[in-house]
C-alpha cells in the first residue's frame, strides 16, 4: 500500500509518496521494478506514436531520449539483480515519489 507522507515542512502542494522501502530477493526485486520500468518505456512510445500521428514532422526527441534512458537502466536494474543472485545478496531499494502541484 502506498503511503501519503507529511509533515509540517511539506506544503499542501507538495506531497511525497513512499513507494518502495525494504530488502528484498533479486527475483523480487525485478519483479518489483521491471514492470515499472517497462511500463514508463510503454507510456513514452505510446505518448511519442500519438504526437508522431498529429505531426510527421515532429521527432519527438524528449520521449526518444527518455526511452533510451529507460533501456539502459532496465539493462543496468538486470546486472545489479543477476549479481546479487550470483553473490547470493538481497537487493536494498528505496523510491520516494515527490509529486509538487504547480500552475
Amino acid at each position: 500500500m502506498n503511503t501519503l507522507v507529511s509533515s509540517p515542512e511539506v506544503a499542501k502542494d507538495k506531497q511525497q509518496i513512499n513507494l518502495i522501502d525494504g530488502y528484498f530477493t533479486a527475483s523480487e526485486a525485478q519483479d518489483i521494478l521491471t514492470p515499472m520500468i517497462a511500463k514508463k518505456i510503454n507510456f513514452h512510445q505510446v505518448k511519442r506514436m500519438s504526437l508522431y500521428e498529429n505531426n510527421h514532422s515532429d521527432a519527438c526527441a524528449s520521449d526518444r531520449d527518455r526511452i533510451v534512458e529507460l533501456e539502459a537502466a532496465k539493462i543496468k536494474a538486470e546486472d545489479i539483480f543477476l549479481q546479487a543472485k550470483i553473490e547470493g545478496k538481497k537487493v536494498r531499494m528505496q523510491s520516494v515519489i515527490q509529486i509538487t502541484l504547480e500552475d
